[in-house]
């Protein structure tokens, strides 16, 4: 069972989209090994008293969200809920409580900011807890393949990234890879750092398979460069500004439309 970021329940913003089932689906997994229930939650902005078909329109959504998820039988609770208010305020009021907050988006690419969301940036920006951003993922087709890539730096929640990608891995069955900014100007200091970083991590952790990469450029950069396979991008809350360009540096070369996990101490 994953024991960090503890919480009631794992939220996951529901609107209507195939993206957003697609997040709950990933979900299913998070709420399971927290023993925590799986909370679809879903929004109507402006509520009128005659606005029925907003009323019917978002229990509809919820209604076949929780359909998807009963068709997998998998072991879980499910809550559902509408929430009056702006989508975003509402699931960042909701991370409060909750252990993760999970939301769909696709589109990202060139113009990663506006196709990425407002919704998806801002909870992932200010949500009081980690944030899963789901892109692309179907149970009815194969499983995302890919490794779990994550940024060894010297931030004071690093730690606590890490350890994320590593619960992540023994959660999803993939391997690690452990990447580390390392300018030839620093010469073998940063790289062998890296490389005792990530042998603690080993040691600790002998069922997770992690391989240190070392960068001169930026996690960005490699991002944007690699040939390797990646499901999920884990970063921290520092990074959290910047996702839209750590995804959408990737969209381009990885089909497998990498998700990406802010996490949270």
């Amino acid at each position: 069972m994953i024991e960090t970021n503890t919480g009631d329940s794992v939220v996951v913003g529901i609107d209507g989209s195939t993206a957003a089932v697609y997040a709950a689906h990933w979900a299913v997994a998070e709420a399971i090994a927290r023993d925590v229930p799986l909370r679809l939650v879903s929004c109507i902005q402006r509520p009128q008293c005659s606005d029925q078909m907003a009323i019917e329109y978002v229990t509809t959504c919820l209604r076949a969200a929780h359909a998807a998820i009963d068709d997998t039988a998998a072991q879980v609770k499910i809550e559902t809920a509408v929430v009056v208010g702006d989508p975003t305020a509402a699931l960042i009021e909701e991370s409060r409580q909750a252990a993760m907050v999970c939301v769909g988006s696709v589109g990202i690419g060139r113009f990663a900011k506006a196709l990425f969301g407002s919704t998806a940036a801002g909870v992932a920006e200010r949500a009081s807890c980690p944030v899963a951003v789901i892109r692309s993922y179907s149970p009815h087709r194969r499983t995302p393949v890919g490794s779990i890539v994550v940024e060894v730096n010297d931030w004071e929640e690093n730690h606590d990234v890490i350890a994320a990608a590593v619960a992540e891995a023994q959660l999803r069955g993939r391997p690690v890879i452990a990447v580390g900014e390392c300018p030839a100007e620093t010469g073998k200091s940063a790289r062998q750092e890296l490389l005792s970083r990530t042998a603690a991590w080993q040691d600790l952790h002998p069922d997770v398979y992690i391989t240190p990469v070392a960068v001169t450029s930026s996690f960005v950069r490699y991002l944007a460069t690699t040939s390797e396979p990646i499901s999920l991008v884990v970063v921290g809350a520092h990074d959290a500004p910047d996702l839209s360009s750590i995804i959408g540096s990737n969209a381009d070369r990885n089909c497998d439309n990498p998700s990406v996990l802010i996490a949270r101490a």
